[in-house]
Parts: structure tokens; C-alpha cells; sequence
């Protein structure tokens, strides 16, 4: 690519400025060529954001993991408030009381005393360390293992790992459909990107640089993908929005014809 050749679909660009939010830092174009040709884009330059590894699988892998993991601590402290006050209470609940008020606090006015207020300080402490802020995807990872393994009946080691690590690593190969993984996508940018699919970016093209200016920018062209990997992330946003989702009724319906299947043999 040459910083002759036009912005076209496929290029890539990154912000000038090094404070921009990670949806605005490196953008994928998808506007048509047809579009910048006849100009039938108006001057806007529509985008996709490539997201870091990191900040993908925390925008976007951990919040489900997080949940996944917390539904048994916070099963734990409901079962121990029904069993020792008689009273019911709801997973929301536990997960807004453990962010209102300390380990000790939730004991002191449940009035727990004995096995039911070590087992839920266990509990407890499991819940607020699977929802602790993290300054990066490691330390997010290791509160998750931490959290499973001082947790109620905690599993090995390798098995909490396994529970974290595999629905990340499953990104890589199997990527849910508004994503794609980009091992790189220029020289100085190697280091496993994905391309989310559900945000849009939208750029003025007289902001954006095609080769080197004295002029202010926003933008600058960095670099173009792979013919194949670009119709690829077009295919896949597409895909994406074009997608006819069928009513809760039809699944409900559908699910109750296939257990009926071979109800004679149950």
C-alpha cells in the first residue's frame, strides 16, 4: 500500500491521539469503495473498533465468566439465610449487599454465628473477590482462580483454571459471530487483536491521513488487510445484523417436541 493509493475498505487506521477511548485507538473501514468513488458516503468513513486481546476478553469474555462463576458462593449465602433466618432472598441481593458492605458487616446483621457465619464469610469473600476491580487481564484472571479456590467446596487448582481459561482460549478458534480474531495488522501491531462486530465508528474522511501531513488529523492510515481477511470481517458484520431471530414461543415449542422424542424409552 502506497500513501498514494485512496482510503479505501479494508484500511486501517489509528488515532493521533494516544488518549482515546480502546473503541476509537485502531479502526477497520468498512465503507464500501463504490461509496468513497461516488462519494455517496457524505464524507463519513464508517468503522469498526480492534479491540486488544486484552481489553476484548475483558470487555467482553469476563463479565459472563464472572457470572457463571458467582452463581454458587451467592447459591451458598442464600441457602445459609433461609436455612438460619427463615427468609428469601434473591441473587441481585447478595451481589448489591457484598458491594454496599464488608464481610464482616453482612455477618454482624444477618446475626450468624458458628458454621453458618464461617461458611458464609467464605462464600461472601468468594462473591466480592469474583466482582474485584482489576488493573489488567491477569490480575482479573487470578482473582477468578483465587475466588474459586478459598471459595465454598473449592475444586483443584487446575480445574479453576480450566473454568477461566477455556472460554477465553475458545475465542481464538471458535469466536462468537460478532467477533474475529486479528493476529496483527501492521508492523509495529502484533500482539492479537479482534474486530467487534456491534460497534460502529464513524470518522470525517478530511480528518484522516493517508500519508504524512503538516496538517492537524485525527486519524492516520496505517495499514490495509489482507483482501481475504477484509471480505471476511464484511461477511461477519453482515451476518451479524441481517441475523432473523425467531420468538421465545417458537424455541419453547421446538424444545418441547424434541424431549418428547422417545419419551417411551425414559
Amino acid at each position: 500500500m502506497t500513501t498514494s493509493e485512496p482510503l479505501g475498505q479494508g484500511d486501517v487506521l489509528e488515532a493521533a491521539d494516544d488518549g482515546v477511548q480502546m473503541w476509537q485507538r485502531h479502526l477497520f473501514i468498512i465503507t464500501a469503495d463504490c461509496d468513497f468513488a461516488h462519494r455517496k458516503h457524505q464524507g463519513r468513513v464508517t468503522c469498526l473498533p480492534l479491540l486488544s486481546a486484552n481489553e476484548y476478553h475483558s470487555e467482553m469474555q469476563l463479565p459472563g465468566i464472572r457470572e457463571r462463576l458467582a452463581e454458587k458462593p451467592i447459591t451458598e449465602v442464600i441457602n445459609i439465610i433461609q436455612r438460619s433466618k427463615g427468609l428469601q432472598t434473591s441473587p441481585m441481593r447478595i451481589r448489591e449487599w457484598v458491594s454496599e458492605a464488608d464481610t464482616v458487616e453482612i455477618i454482624e446483621q444477618l446475626n450468624l454465628s458458628g458454621k453458618d457465619a464461617d461458611d458464609a464469610k467464605i462464600a461472601i469473600d468468594s462473591i466480592r473477590l469474583i466482582y474485584s476491580d482489576a488493573t489488567d487481564l491477569n490480575s482479573a484472571i487470578g482473582a477468578l482462580i483465587d475466588a474459586q479456590t478459598t471459595g465454598p467446596n473449592p475444586p483443584k487448582r487446575e480445574k479453576a483454571i480450566q473454568r477461566v481459561m477455556s472460554p477465553i482460549r475458545s475465542a481464538y478458534s471458535n469466536p462468537p459471530g460478532d467477533a474475529l480474531f486479528v493476529s496483527s495488522f501492521s508492523r509495529d501491531h502484533f500482539e492479537g487483536y479482534f474486530a467487534y462486530l456491534r460497534h460502529l465508528e464513524q470518522v470525517w474522511q478530511q480528518d484522516i491521513a493517508t500519508g504524512p501531513t503538516r496538517s492537524p488529523i485525527k486519524y492516520r492510515r496505517i495499514s490495509k488487510l489482507q483482501d481475504r481477511f477484509a471480505h471476511s470481517l464484511i461477511q461477519r458484520f453482515a451476518q451479524v445484523f441481517t441475523a432473523i431471530g425467531l420468538p421465545d414461543e417458537y424455541e419453547q415449542v421446538r424444545d418441547m417436541h424434541a424431549d418428547m422424542i422417545g419419551e417411551e424409552f425414559q
